[in-house]
């Protein structure tokens, strides 16, 4: 019985976890709508390392809160804890990572 109870508390997980694909293909879509023809107007003083590592950010964000997810699955599998609001709160990281990155791109834009 026990073994139910976990599967449908990692299950909970997962179902919650439909809103942080969503919120990371919007987010997606916005970083690569501000940042794909951004460097044509600053081509010769763009700091492009900048930019680029604005990019490294704003997925190692994405990625991490994806993990952080995964393991809330297992460990409510496991433990039988009710941990919905996991990826919840991985989607308002995934938000403030692409806030973050943008900031980062528009500096190294204008640099």
């Amino acid at each position: 019985m026990s073994t139910r109870s976990g599967r449908s508390a990692a299950a909970s997980v997962l179902a919650v976890a439909v809103i942080q694909v969503v919120a990371f293909a919007i987010t997606t879509a916005i970083w690569v709508g501000s940042t794909i023809f951004a460097g044509g107007a600053c081509a010769p003083r763009c700091d492009w390392s900048g930019a680029d590592l604005a990019g490294v950010v704003y997925y190692l964000v994405a990625v991490v809160m994806f993990v952080c997810t995964a393991a809330a699955a297992r460990f409510a599998r496991r433990t039988e804890k009710d941990l919905t609001w996991v990826p919840l709160a991985a989607s308002a990281g995934i938000v403030a990572g692409l806030l973050i990155a943008l900031r980062l791109f528009q500096a190294a834009m204008g640099s």
